[in-house]
C-alpha cells in the first residue's frame, strides 16, 4: 500500500516537471507591466513579443545574355 503511494506521487512529480517546462518557456516570451498603488499590483498588463514574418521576392533579368538573380527580404504585415 505504501509503495504503491509512493510510486504514485513520484509519478506525479515527474508528470509536472514535464509540463512545468513549456508553461516556464511560455512565461518568458511574455513580457509583464505592473501598476503598483500602496504595495498593491492594481493593474497587469501582460504582452507577447513579437517576430516579424520576411518572405523572399526575388527579380530575375538578363545582361549579356546570362540571367541574373536578385532577391532580397520583405517584411510580412
Amino acid at each position: 500500500m505504501t509503495l504503491k503511494f509512493v510510486k504514485a506521487a513520484l509519478m506525479a512529480l515527474a508528470v509536472t516537471g514535464l509540463f512545468a517546462l513549456p508553461i516556464q518557456e511560455s512565461a518568458a516570451a511574455t513580457k509583464c507591466k505592473e501598476t503598483i498603488v500602496n504595495g498593491r499590483v492594481v493593474k497587469r498588463v501582460c504582452t507577447t513579443t513579437y517576430k516579424p514574418k520576411y518572405r523572399k521576392v526575388c527579380d530575375t533579368y538578363w545582361r549579356h545574355g546570362v540571367k541574373h538573380t536578385t532577391c532580397r527580404k520583405v517584411r510580412v504585415y
